[in-house]
């Protein structure tokens, strides 16, 4: 992986895979770290393989405070914009689409909903019941009740009872710690990296089923909702035998088409540490 840094402003772009286009998110906070861009680039190089794409995950980090951040984000668009390079960039957390100069997709929201929820029904057919941690938004809700799945309040998501979990506020949400107290199904990521390397080891223990955050959140970049439905419904009953788990089977599979079009594989799978 390589960590591009700008000459103009206090930022860096971590590309994953070289010489190829590539798709990733901006943030910004006074400080933000090399290590968890690497992480989210890697997130979406792998969802982009699941879905057959030759391209790299990016993930792209503008470092500075509050009275300095306009500047620094102009600064940071004018330098990547001069770049000889195809990368699509999109807000993360502290900027906006706006900010970045593209237009915001105001089905994103949607079609990661559709995707979120065809993964847990396929990981977990039949069910019926969900919880929801942290502010997911309304499409999602929208989409659990479409398919029939009603979403039970709670104070405690990650200790009250429910077929599916779906998560994603904040990345390693769900450690080793959160998953002895799930009394859950499955859980189903609707951010990156949700659950910790650890965590998914306990899940296999208690027979909690993990499911993949570059599956479960691919639908944007599908960017139709019925397919986005079928084609990340698809991908999880593929690989949901697989004798190490889903995650890792999704992994397996992934890097079975990188191996097409890359001489050797990305060192280190997508997920939290």
């Amino acid at each position: 992986m390589q960590i591009v840094k700008l000459e103009t402003v206090d930022a860096f772009v971590a590309v994953d895979l070289e010489g190829v286009p590539g798709q990733g998110i901006v943030r910004l906070a006074p400080r933000v770290l090399q290590g968890g861009a690497r992480d989210l680039a890697r997130s979406v190089t792998y969802a982009l393989a699941s879905l057959g794409l030759q391209e790299t995950g990016i993930s792209a980090g503008i470092s500075a405070p509050p009275e300095g951040r306009d500047a620094a984000v102009a600064a940071f668009v004018a330098e990547v914009a001069s770049w000889d390079t195809t990368f699509s960039l999109s807000a993360g957390k502290g900027v906006t689409d706006r900010d970045l100069g593209v237009a915001a997709d105001p089905g994103a929201g949607g079609l990661l909903a559709a995707g979120a929820v065809a993964a847990g029904l396929a990981a977990v057919p039949g069910a019926s019941t969900a919880l929801v941690e942290g502010d997911s938004g309304e499409a999602l809700v929208e989409e659990l009740s479409a398919r029939g799945i009603e979403v039970v309040a709670s104070d405690d998501p990650f200790g009250t009872g429910a077929d599916l979990l779906f998560c994603g506020s904040k990345v390693g949400i769900v450690d080793h710690e959160v998953v002895d107290r799930l009394a859950v199904g499955a859980v189903v990521p609707t951010g990156p990296l949700p659950i910790t390397t650890r965590a998914v080891a306990h899940c296999r223990r208690r027979g909690i089923i993990a499911l993949p955050d570059f599956v479960t959140t691919a639908g944007p970049l599908i960017g139709n909702m019925d397919e986005a439905r079928e084609v990340v419904a698809a991908v999880v009953a593929e690989v949901a035998d697989h004798d190490d788990g889903l995650i890792i089977g999704a992994c397996v599979r992934a890097e079975g088409f990188l191996s097409t079009w890359q001489d050797d594989l990305p060192f280190g799978r997508p997920m939290a540490p």
